[in-house]
């Protein structure tokens, strides 16, 4: 027996239809945008299809080495223009210590540019370590001839006090600058206690506790007992509540000062 469409379903199916064209047609256009989509994305990241022919890097150098940055970078640079990893680029030149920062860009068509911030060490740190401007230690994996960083103040101090002594070393040498000493040296030992060592070779021994009252005490009476004779100077105990005692280089202690504190 043959089945007749109802008139009225007809009706009903022709008028649903007609309510919802533009829901069926926005989700048809939706549909296609995304296949296009889809297939572009595939067709950009065919690596043959722009493939990478330069990479440039800029940057001045003074002590890292541009082939061991290169070598580093290398095995991320394979790829296409659009789907080589610049995160990684950066990632791998950052791993190199005497890397502060990098930064990738893309050039178009064919090329990347890869801008090396160097470290600037101002500071030894440790035994082996530098500071750079932020207090930030870094350690070199390669020797660092030591002609090629004359001058460098020594900082010491326990790990995660790098900031600490750094900011202590800029305050002191701001202090003693006008009476013409540097300092070659300042340590924060693991008792807190602070060392200060003058280029001359002048030790301090600045204790724990109001250590830049005592050294302004220094500055204050330098004229008085110091002047014209430092170089006789081997050793200054400043560890004392109202002054100071020194050690000259014949060994001979001249207290300047009252109880040690």
């Amino acid at each position: 027996m043959a089945v007749r469409n109802s008139p009225a379903g007809v009706q009903v199916l022709l008028q649903f239809l007609k309510t919802n064209a533009r829901t069926f047609s926005g989700l048809v256009l939706i549909t296609l945008l995304v296949v296009l989509m889809r297939l572009g994305m595939q067709w950009f990241a065919d690596p043959h299809r722009f493939p990478l022919s330069v990479v440039e890097v800029k940057g001045d150098f003074r002590y890292l080495d541009r082939a061991r940055l290169q070598r580093s970078i290398a095995p991320h640079t394979e790829g296409g223009f659009f789907t080589v990893d610049v995160a990684a680029i950066c990632a791998a030149a950052e791993q190199l210590p005497w890397v502060y920062q990098a930064k990738v860009q893309r050039v178009w068509p064919n090329s990347l540019r890869l801008q090396i911030q160097e470290q600037q060490p101002i500071a030894r740190w440790g035994g082996q370590g530098f500071l750079n401007r932020f207090g930030e230690s870094f350690v070199p994996e390669e020797p660092v001839v030591a002609a090629g960083l004359p001058g460098l103040p020594g900082l010491a101090g326990p790990a995660g006090q790098e900031t600490r002594v750094l900011e202590q070393y800029k305050q002191a040498s701001a202090l003693l600058a006008p009476l013409g000493m540097k300092i070659s040296r300042l340590e924060l030992d693991d008792r807190r206690a602070w060392h200060l060592q003058l280029a001359s070779g002048v030790q301090l021994e600045m204790g724990r506790v109001k250590v830049w009252q005592r050294l302004k005490r220094l500055v204050h009476a330098y004229a008085a007992v110091f002047d014209g004779r430092m170089d006789e100077v081997q050793h200054i105990d400043l560890r004392y509540s109202n002054g100071f005692s020194v050690y000259w280089r014949q060994d001979v202690p001249a207290a300047a000062g009252a109880e040690r504190a």
